[in-house]
């Protein structure tokens, strides 16, 4: 399958969403070991091509001292893995972290940044503003992946700006070829990137009490755009599948579109190295246009947190030396090398001081200022899903989708937030 192909290539280069797990278990024994080192173990979901430059930093700080040594587990699945094992350190994505802290599952961890030498003022405000609950810090903030786009710089010399520069190179596209256009709009995949930016770039503020609320008309407008971007002005193909933003831009679209290209990928920072390897020096980046009213990007994160159940006082002294290795210049830039956007000030300096080495997390950092994180709702994943999974495929495959429909949609979709709220414990 051609998806298969794009796919391979950003699992083999850089960035990846999924990918082969390694197999690991925890160690389920005491944290000092025969020879007298203290073991950490330490769990994310990196199985991607990512992994291999978080495990240079992990290897790298084994390799600097003989006191610790960090035991990494790369796990696809790796949330039900930190929940059911004995684990001390876990990545988990910001959209995740108000429900982790809620079920008592990671504890503070601002004694751990002191004694690490770590402070907030040591990361942007847009990734303190990610880990902190309830005004303490909950994790360490690592990076924001959000949305990007991806240009070909032979149809857009000019990275498109706003909605309008959007309708100018979609004529001078469609003057070239009827198969051209200015971008694709998909059915699902990273629809939900697509409706928190949209909603940010108009001003609306979804979360109301600790739940979603969908049900309001200025969303419904502002979520129309996108129909109107396929079947108004017809800046997009009608009808592209899952991932289908990308698969047009690659020209590797399916059924009626498999003939279609488009000029612009909105898309994940996770498919830049199969970008890349298709266009080279071709490649734009630059970034998300400002389809609503103002510049707003939403995207996700991953944070460090430490588990609550880490209380051995030698693990957590463990757990600062390696934070204090990993959050330096030298040492964190592996990951940017994966393409990834890392929040610690000292290192976006460095980025910016290499910036043609490092394009896209030094684009991505660009956007923090304007950056739009996940509510802090319990449960976001699932308070979202019907939005994800049925109202925004329906919405975009419907020609003459009216307003009152859409809202039809989003008080169904409001009320499945309500009732997911509801289990929050506490509540």
């Amino acid at each position: 399958m051609v998806r298969k192909k794009w796919l391979a290539m950003a699992l083999a280069g850089g960035l990846a969403l999924t990918g082969c797990s390694n197999g690991g278990t925890a160690n389920e024994g005491t944290a000092q070991s025969a020879d007298g080192t203290i073991t950490i173990n330490f769990i994310n979901g990196f199985t991607g091509g990512d992994g291999a430059y978080m495990k240079k930093i992990t290897d790298g700080f084994n390799s600097s001292q003989q006191k610790y040594v960090i035991k990494e587990i790369q796990e696809k699945e790796h949330y039900t893995k930190f929940k059911s094992g004995n684990f001390d350190v876990v990545v988990i994505h910001g959209n995740n972290l108000h429900t982790y802290k809620q079920d008592g599952m990671i504890q503070e961890i601002s004694p751990i940044m002191d004694k690490a030498g770590l402070k907030e003022a040591d990361f942007d405000p847009a990734g303190v503003n990610l880990a902190k609950l309830d005004s303490k810090m909950y994790a360490v903030p690592l990076d924001i992946h959000p949305l990007t786009m991806f240009y070909d710089k032979a149809l857009a010399p000019q990275p498109p700006a706003t909605y309008d520069d959007l309708i100018q190179l979609q004529a001078s596209l469609q003057a070239k070829d009827k198969n051209l256009y200015a971008l694709g709009v998909p059915s699902s995949g990273l629809v939900e990137f697509y409706m928190m930016t949209i909603a940010a770039q108009n001003g609306i503020e979804l979360q109301q009490d600790n739940y979603l609320n969908f049900s309001q008309p200025e969303f419904a407008d502002a979520l129309l755009t996108f129909n109107k971007m396929i079947h108004a002005d017809r800046l997009s193909p009608a009808g592209l599948g899952v991932d289908g933003e990308f698969q047009a831009f690659m020209k590797e679209a399916k059924d009626s579109n498999a003939s279609v290209k488009t000029a612009v990928a909105v898309t994940g920072p996770w498919y830049y190295s199969a970008a890349k390897q298709k266009y080279g020096d071709q490649l734009g980046i630059a970034a998300v246009p400002m389809l609503g009213k103002k510049p707003a990007t939403y995207g996700n994160s991953h944070t460090i947190a430490v588990s609550a159940k880490a209380q051995d006082q030698q693990v957590l002294d463990g757990i600062a030396e390696f934070l204090r290795y990993m959050y330096t210049p030298q040492n964190l830039i592996h990951w940017a090398e994966a393409g990834q956007a890392p929040v610690h000030k000292p290192t976006m300096d460095f980025i910016v001081q290499n910036k043609d080495k490092y394009p896209l997390s030094y684009v991505n950092q660009q956007q923090f200022a304007s950056f739009i994180k996940a509510p802090f709702v319990y449960q976001f994943g699932e308070q979202i899903r019907y939005l994800n999974e049925t109202v925004f495929s329906k919405m975009v495959s419907t020609p003459n989708m009216t307003k009152d429909q859409l809202m039809k949609e989003l008080e169904t979709a409001t009320k499945r937030a309500q009732q997911i709220a509801a289990t929050e414990p506490g509540k």
